[in-house]
């Protein structure tokens, strides 16, 4: 089962036998897709990002980490590739 849980680690929802799959982006890039959503609003995401651990945080307790450069095709094929990882892991335990 795959989840997507944003705020999984700030809600104290993962466990140590979960795998934990970190997306990691530019900041620049994260901003500028923030602003084209339509309730943006500059203060709230400010305080929203006061509330979260830090990214350090996350990377640090997380099984992967895939880089997102916002091109379809390359994380298509980072996720597949942990996909196969993973599976290949279970099977072979």
């Amino acid at each position: 089962m795959v989840l997507d849980i944003p705020l999984l680690i700030e809600n104290k929802l993962n466990k140590k036998k979960h795998i934990l799959i970190f997306v990691d982006s530019k900041k620049t890039q994260i901003n500028k897709r923030l602003r084209k959503r339509k309730n943006y609003n500059k203060r709230i995401i400010k305080n929203l990002r006061k509330l979260q651990k830090t990214i350090a945080h996350k990377k640090k307790l997380s099984t992967y980490i895939i880089k997102n450069d916002f091109k379809l095709l390359t994380v298509k094929k980072r996720v597949k590739f942990i996909k196969n990882k993973i599976l290949n892991e279970r099977n072979s335990s």
